[in-house]
Formats: structure tokens, sequence, C-alpha cells
């Protein structure tokens, strides 16, 4: 049996998938029933609205008549859960894992494939409290520093959009969203170029994969934070706040890019670990209907059905200096995003449906480690502290954030009075060209100006700049060694995720948990 591929199959935006197939199994004379749809993606260039698609025929090699054609190729996927069985599991007894974000999930999740049992420690509360907190942080300011937007069930990612960026062909992607739809999202993430989840159903899927892991023996920790280890040659013993120990045979460390002061006692403990670079900014807002109607052309969205428009755009200048956007939220929310008193910085966030008036992403210029105030490895977290300090005490009392036109960024002027947004709680007049340091305002202002030659109506009267954006990715790197996933410093330890500074994201932090949890399996049998 051969696997081919039917890439860049269009038709109109709009169709069932199985029109789509019907159309595709009568151009290429396959029986409709052994094509299935592998991606769906809207193309809107010339403000034409046309849904591509990417389609996979299993033929018999006997009677195999697509090769040759054009946009259609013989494929091979191998199969995760085989490449998995191929691991031997015989000795590896009680994984360890810090954090339950995406990396510690899914390691959590390839551990209960091999039928071993991990110990999962995470210092914030479930998903189902850890709710509960976050609007209270958002309605009265009341921060509870290990369970907010960024500490907790689920990771930074739980409050996002929940986007899952795939590569069509990897199997790892695969598996990552089977999972998710296993836990309760739509399977139309399996098909879409763009698959998204949103904040209201991630809390949902998250709840059920947890009770999944407690259902086949593993043990699940919350309110436990994570304080040092002591390792021998085959065991490690993990300290906690609460005065608990714990042994297993391995420690993953999927911490977050926020864990600080998880960061400074690896420091102090002799781990290995270097500054790395990162991106800093303000969220950049505007009216969804203009998006649409830049996007898409004028009313178009209405006129043919589609979803709120999006936008990625990158602006590279000499010497490794950039601009780009990301964390795109059409029909999103701007959201306090702090886990530190007397800090301020924000991220964005949107629901299932995508319906708020609002899209924004994340506006941020290139930081080089050279920007730092020295090189050891937590020199990028004192550069974003200090920003983050700086934004606070500007809009004391309470957790007001600074927020300008971009017009009036552009052109160094004072906003008279704040923008209607989407913001989570109150913004405040501020010159952001003030805040943030020079070299990042004037890459932010090139990546504008460039932004807005490509896509007419991009800087208007209505677009908005709310600050500050600083947690985009780790500011260091817990390093490891490339062959076998073992940290440099501490041959027990597997540092691993967004936070050890190898993935950026719910997909490439699950992906990175999967091949972590890999690793660790492989090394038990050294």
């Amino acid at each position: 049996m051969k696997l081919y591929q039917i890439t860049q199959f269009i038709t109109r935006w709009g169709l069932r998938p199985e029109q789509a197939i019907e159309q595709a199994a009568g151009k290429y004379h396959v029986d409709e029933g052994k094509i299935s749809i592998r991606r769906q993606a809207l193309d809107v260039r010339g403000k034409r609205s046309r849904a591509v698609y990417t389609m996979e025929v299993p033929m018999e090699s006997s009677t195999v008549h697509l090769s040759g054609q054009p946009k259609i190729r013989e494929i091979e996927r191998p199969d995760f859960m085989e490449i998995l069985r191929e691991i031997p599991s015989n000795t590896m007894e009680r994984p360890i894992i810090v954090g339950f974000g995406p990396a510690g999930l899914f390691a959590s999740l390839v551990f209960l494939e091999k039928g071993i049992k991990p110990v999962i420690l995470e210092r914030g509360k479930s998903v189902e409290e850890r709710v509960i907190d976050v609007n209270a942080f958002w309605a009265q300011g009341e921060l509870d520093e290990n369970s907010n937007p960024l500490f907790g069930e689920g990771g930074a990612g739980t409050f996002s959009d929940g986007k899952l960026t795939t590569r069509i062909n990897d199997p790892m992607c695969s598996f990552v969203l089977e999972q998710f739809v296993r836990f309760g999202a739509k399977d139309k993430i399996l098909m879409d170029a763009k698959p998204h989840v949103g904040t209201d159903k991630l809390i949902k899927i998250l709840a059920s994969a947890r009770e999944h892991l407690l259902s086949r023996g593993a043990e699940i920790h919350f309110n436990t934070r994570f304080t040092g280890f002591q390792e021998d040659e085959r065991k490690v013993l993990v300290q906690t706040a609460g005065g608990e120990t714990f042994t297993g045979d391995s420690l993953i460390l999927a911490i977050g890019h926020s864990s600080r002061d998880t960061y400074r006692l690896l420091m102090e403990s002799g781990m290995a670990m270097e500054p790395k670079p990162f991106a800093v900014g303000a969220r950049l807002e505007h009216p969804q209907g203009q998006i649409d109607d830049i996007m898409y052309g004028k009313g178009n969205r209405n006129r043919f059905g589609l979803p709120p428009a999006t936008y990625q755009m990158a602006w590279n200048g000499e010497n490794g200096t950039g601009c780009y956007t990301f964390c795109m939220c059409p029909g999103g929310q701007v959201i306090l995003a702090a886990n530190e008193p007397e800090t301020l910085c924000v991220n964005g966030m949107s629901g299932s449906k995508r319906n708020s008036p609002f899209a924004n992403a994340a506006l941020v210029a290139k930081v080089p480690v050279t920007a730092f105030d020295g090189d050891d490895p937590m020199a990028g977290v004192r550069f974003q502290h200090r920003i983050e300090q700086d934004a606070y005490r500007l809009g004391m009392p309470g957790w007001m954030a600074p927020s300008q036109r971009v017009m009036d960024f552009m052109d160094s002027k004072m906003t008279a009075r704040p923008l209607a947004t989407s913001f989570t709680g109150q913004t405040y007049p501020y010159p952001l060209h003030e805040l943030l340091p020079g070299f990042v305002v004037d890459q932010m202002r090139a990546g504008l100006q460039t932004f807005s030659g490509r896509v007419r109506g991009f800087i208007d009267p209505s677009a908005n700049l709310i600050g500050v954006e600083t947690r985009t990715s780790a500011p260091l790197r817990i390093l490891r060694d490339k062959g076998n996933g073992r940290s440099l410093s501490h041959p027990m330890v597997f540092p691993c995720g967004e936070g050890a500074g190898y993935a950026g994201g719910i997909m490439s932090a699950a992906i990175d948990g999967i091949k972590t949890a890999m690793a660790v399996l492989r090394s038990a049998e050294e």
C-alpha cells in the first residue's frame, strides 16, 4: 500500500469537507471513501476567498495512477505509536516531572503509554481553582504568586489564544492534536492549517487530561513548589517548599519561562545555564472589523462567511535587529499577565469563538544578550524585571497598563486619553517610547513603518499599543546534551520545554515534552 499526498487542491471557500473530497475524487478518478483531508487553509490573496486542501489517498501499488501528476507525491509518515513502541521501558520506574504545562503534560502522557506512572509536581493550582484566582486578580488586583495567568495547571498557554501550530507530516504533531481531540477538542483541529482551541475550551481539556492521568496511576501534586534536588548515580531526591520529598530515577524540569525563583536556585546549585536572546515590546490592538477589511477586503468577511482575520508580520534590519508580531489573537483580549508583586506585563488571549470586537498581537523587538547588564544566566531576567517594575510603578495604584496610540508612538507624542480596549484591567495614557529601551523603540518603529507600507491602514487612529510585553520566551537556556537530553552539569536532570529555552508556544512545548520523555526512556537502558 502506498500513500499519496495531493497538495494545493483549491475550491471555493464554504464547501463542506465531503464536497471538497467529492471534487477531488472526480478530478483524480479515485474512490471518495479513500480520500482523507489532511489540512485545510484559507487563501485570501487578491481579496478572493478560496479553500486550499492537502489530501491523502492510500492506494495499492498495482492500481496507482496518481504518480507523476502535478501537486501529487508519494509520502511516508511514520506512526508515532509505532516509534514509541520500539523504545524499551523495562528499567524505568518513577520519573519526576516539575511543571504541568504542555511540556510536563505530554511527557506524562508518553510515560503512561509505556506503562510508567510519573510523579508530577506543580507549584500552582488545578485549572478550576486557577481560573477563580485569575479572575480575582483581574477584577480586584489580588495576586496569588503561584496561581495566576502564568502559573498553575496548563502553564502560561492556558490563558492565551490556544494556537496549535503544526508541521503537516510530523507524527508528533499529529499525536499532540489527537490527544487534544481525545480530551475534548473539536476534531476539526486535525485538518485546520492554523488549529486553535481557545482558553474556554482549554480549561475543560486540561481537566479531562488530568483525570485520564490520575485514572492510569500518575501522581499529581498541586500547590507543590520545587525548591531543590540531590542526585546520585541512579536516583534523584526532590525537595519542595512544604517539606515533602520525592525520590525518582530521573527529573524532568518543565518549569515554564517565568519561574524566576527556580532559575535562581538552579543557578545556585551549579546547573549549566546561559543567557539567551528574546524580545520585548507591547500588545498591538485594532478593532477586529478593521483587520477583517484590511486582510479580506471591505465587507468580505460577512459576505463570504470567513473567520476573524489574522496577520503575521516581520521586519529584519541590519546587524541582527528586527521587529515582528506573534501570538496574534483575532477576536481576542489583552490580559494582565503578571506573576510577581509590583511588576506589570501583558499577554493576549482569545476564546474558542474569537468573538471579541478587538484583535491583538505582540509587537516586539529583538533583544540580544549584549543588551544585558552582565553575562551571567540571570542577566536577561534582570532586563525583563526592570521594565516590568517601571511599568507597574507608573500605573499605581493597582495594575493599570500604559497605553499609547500607534500614531503617537511613531511621532513621540503623548496620547491625550486612552482608546477603547479589551484589556482585562484599566489603561492610562503614557508615552511607551519613554518607558521601553531606546533600541527597542527604534526597532518597533521601523517594523511598524514597514508593516504599514505592506498593509494599507495598519497604522491609523484606532491602532493602540498596551504595555509591556516581556514574557515572549525564556530569557535563558538550561543547557542539555543534544544527543541524550541530559543536563550538561547534572546527568539525572532533563531540562525541557519553554522554560528551559527549547520551545515557544503550546505545540512546540508539547513536542519537546514528548522528546524529553523519550530521551529519559532511552537513558534508562544505558
